[in-house]
């Protein structure tokens, strides 16, 4: 920092850009702890009413403050990917800061020789009359900020923000209030959502959705196709055994229930799957998908039984996932009874011919749309169609699943399932 009776200046190494003759941009890292002196005041909105009025009118205008759900969100982001033993990588996006007034920008050089005109020094006047102003990344800066306030400075102290700093260019006038909010807005609001499941086949962050992608990879799944990856359904082509969503959702159930199955919360008030418990229950899963596998056989996964599976249908997938919540994590079956369980669900023959499917009301005939006609195979059996809404269908196959392995009766709670209401078991069910 250079200091002279007229200004005060702070010295930042950073790559200099420019986005057209109105607007220069400089990029650089800082550690959080620095952003209140770059800044020259705390920008959290619980600190606004403490700024100068000009100041505070110009947060309020442009800024929202961040809620406490947001906050505590990217606290557990930090804790969770940025400190000790992460489940997976992380990392933020750039702060974006609007200096006001245009800022001298100085390149390196080497023996009085520029060594590239874009890498030196930006010199920020750090008076009260340049006004500098946190323009995005608000959430970020308050949440790494609260942590270090707390007993978390260390872990803060670990990280450097990315930060872009936006300034007139040089012989143009101050930035307005309405140019910042202009940019807060493109920010903000300019972006194009991407697909739900693009998102989450890019999400690493949660815990279920780590599992399953893990889950994914077993050599069960893996060897039977894998998983198909920013699709929301499985088309008549594809070759993978499973769309990601839906091992999610089964990942979901087989950790949680039924509940936080249907639900989009992403967190549970007690949850059994914990970064302690990953990885008993990632073995229990491919425990359980790989004995029932190995005793279907071809019937599991193979290429010319699958597209007529109801097993590998949505629904099926979810209610797997609740079986395996009553058999490993509820312990609803002894676990001397486990191998007998998951036989009994190996046995049923889960082809949609199957005839009890529709005999049970579970769906209607499949009716061929260009010709109008019930489908049938070749010994004349009826195909179902699940006619019900999802939830329903998913329902009625854990019924089934449970009636199956005979713990019906032993579901508590929200879940309970009377056992004459369970469908029942026929002859023509089971395969031989």
């Amino acid at each position: 920092m250079s200091i002279n009776t007229l200004n005060l200046t702070l010295d930042i190494p950073c790559i200099q850009g420019k986005f057209n003759d109105r607007l220069v941009a400089f990029t650089t890292q800082i550690p959080p702890n620095s952003i209140i002196n770059l800044l020259g005041h705390d920008p959290r909105s619980k600190h606004w009413n403490k700024l100068g009025d000009e100041l505070k009118e110009i947060y309020k205008f442009l800024q929202r403050p961040t809620s406490k759900n947001r906050r505590d969100s990217i606290e557990g982001y930090i804790e969770e990917r940025l400190g000790p033993n992460p489940i997976t990588i992380g990392a933020f996006p750039s702060i974006s800061i609007a200096l006001n007034r245009s800022t001298p920008f100085s390149s390196f050089d080497k023996d009085g020789t520029v060594i590239n005109k874009a890498v030196g020094k930006l010199h920020i006047d750090v008076s009260s009359t340049n006004m500098r102003i946190l323009l995005d990344g608000l959430g970020r800066v308050t949440a790494a900020l609260d942590l270090a306030d707390s007993d978390q400075r260390e872990l803060v102290e670990n990280f450097l923000f990315p930060v872009t700093i936006y300034a007139p260019a040089p012989g143009t006038a101050d930035l307005s209030w309405e140019e910042m909010g202009q940019l807060f807005h493109d920010f903000n609001f300019r972006v194009q959502p991407v697909t739900a499941q693009h998102a989450l086949a890019l999400d690493r962050s949660d815990i279920y959705i780590s599992l399953a992608n893990m889950v994914g990879k077993t050599p069960v799944i893996a060897a039977a196709g894998g998983v198909a990856t920013r699709a929301a359904s499985l088309g008549s082509k594809s070759s993978e055994l499973v769309v990601q969503t839906v091992l999610v959702r089964m990942v979901r159930g087989a950790c949680e229930g039924r509940a936080f199955q249907e639900a989009n919360l992403s967190q549970v008030e007690s949850p059994n799957l914990t970064k302690q418990t990953f990885g008993v229950i990632r073995d229990q899963l491919e425990d359980f998908l790989t004995r029932l596998a190995e005793k279907m056989g071809d019937r599991f996964a193979g290429k010319d039984q699958r597209k007529d599976s109801l097993l590998l249908t949505a629904p099926g997938w979810q209610a797997l996932g609740i079986v395996f919540n009553d058999i490993y994590v509820k312990k609803l079956v002894p676990a001397g009874e486990r191998e007998a369980a998951i036989s009994k669900l190996a046995a049923v023959d889960w082809s949609r011919f199957n005839p009890t499917w529709i005999a049970t009301g579970l769906g209607q005939p499949e009716i061929d749309k260009k010709t109008g006609q019930p489908v049938v195979n070749s010994q004349g059996q009826l195909r179902v169609a699940l006619t019900g809404a999802g939830r329903n269908n998913t329902q009625a196959i854990i019924d089934f699943m449970r009636s199956t392995i005979g713990n019906a009766g032993k579901v508590v709670g929200v879940e309970v399932v009377e056992p004459e209401a369970a469908p029942t078991i026929q002859g023509d069910l089971i395969a031989v």
